[in-house]
């Protein structure tokens, strides 16, 4: 009876120890005196759980945390991004975790130049490495900061582009809808004003200047002339650091070489801001057919109407980058 006695002592007190400290535990904030964020990928463990707050020094003690977290019932562990806020209850945590409640990260889509580029980016900063954004779906990317949960998927992340692309579409662009004279009727679709829009982005980091550059793709447009833009000839030769455009970059063959063949390229040569996207809705009527960047090397242009006059504004452009050796 005795031994009895003593092994139903130590039950009990074992089981009052467990409720002190399961008490404890859940009053207990956690160490972290900054905000951190955790990053848990699919298949993570309540082991690779606790090595994670350690390394992030959230944890005053393991022991503690997975005690509240076996009676929470934290089995499984979600994936998902999950902001720590400073000395947060272990309870919090722990049910936070538990019930997967993420928080969104900031993503932050700027001035891709290609697909490639851009999901590479995407499988950087999200869960999932398969992105892979095709070239036809790539104009429907509009540069902006975004909030996803890290576990969006690409199918899922994609269908969130679709929408936010027809959202600006239908408040910015109704097809047949402007006047007889409007500049951009010149263009069909929103995503032809998109590609546009990418060509003066790559002209230009000069916002005041982007209306008339728009002008001058949109009369040429409605003549029929080649558009002739080199940022689409680097595109074209894969090479965006050429500040000098050769015989030789003018003949290299691809859809984007505007050079080589009239209209628009086939898709986007970057992901256009917002101020080239308005640049080319909100061109200018002007008679401008030619442009050059500016023999003032101020990363302005000198527009002209005539062969003659931009071949003279050319020339003084070309005297100038030979004056400072630029080949």
């Amino acid at each position: 009876m005795k031994k009895h006695a003593i092994v139903l002592l130590l039950i009990v007190l074992a089981v009052v120890a467990g409720c002190f400290a399961g008490a404890f535990g859940l009053r207990q904030p956690t160490a972290n005196g900054d905000t951190c964020r955790l990053y848990l990928p699919d298949g993570t463990t309540r082991d690779a759980l606790c090595d994670s707050l350690v390394a992030n020094h959230v944890l005053h003690s393991t022991t503690a945390f997975r005690l509240v977290a076996r009676l929470l019932q934290l089995n499984d562990v979600r994936p998902g991004s999950y902001v720590v806020e400073p000395h947060m209850r272990t309870l919090t945590l722990v049910r936070k975790l538990r019930n997967g409640q993420q928080d969104p990260i900031r993503l932050i889509i700027g001035k891709f130049r290609t697909p490639q580029d851009l999901n590479t980016y995407l499988n950087a900063k999200l869960m999932h490495n398969d992105f892979d954004v095709p070239l036809d779906s790539f104009h429907l990317i509009l540069p902006d900061t975004y909030e996803f949960y890290w576990t969006v998927t690409p199918h899922a992340f994609m269908q969130r582009m679709g929408k936010e692309y027809r959202k600006v579409e239908s408040g910015k662009w109704k097809v047949g809808s402007g006047e007889p004279n409007t500049q951009h009727s010149t263009l069909d679709t929103f995503k032809d004003v998109i590609i546009l829009a990418s060509i003066v982005e790559e002209e230009s980091n000069h916002n005041p200047e982007k209306p008339l550059i728009a002008s001058v793709y949109l009369n040429r447009l409605r003549r029929g002339m080649p558009l002739q833009a080199d940022p689409t000839v680097k595109y074209a030769v894969g090479d965006f650091t050429l500040r000098r455009i050769l015989h030789k970059h003018l003949a290299v063959e691809s859809p984007f070489n505007t050079y080589l063949h009239t209209g628009l390229p086939p898709a986007p040569i970057c992901l256009p801001s917002k101020s080239s996207i308005n640049a080319v809705l909100n061109a200018p009527k002007t008679d401008y057919l030619y442009f050059c960047a500016s023999d003032q090397m101020d990363g302005t242009h000198r527009f002209a109407s005539t062969l003659a006059q931009h071949n003279a504004n050319a020339a003084a452009f070309h005297r100038a980058m030979n004056a400072l050796g630029i080949k």
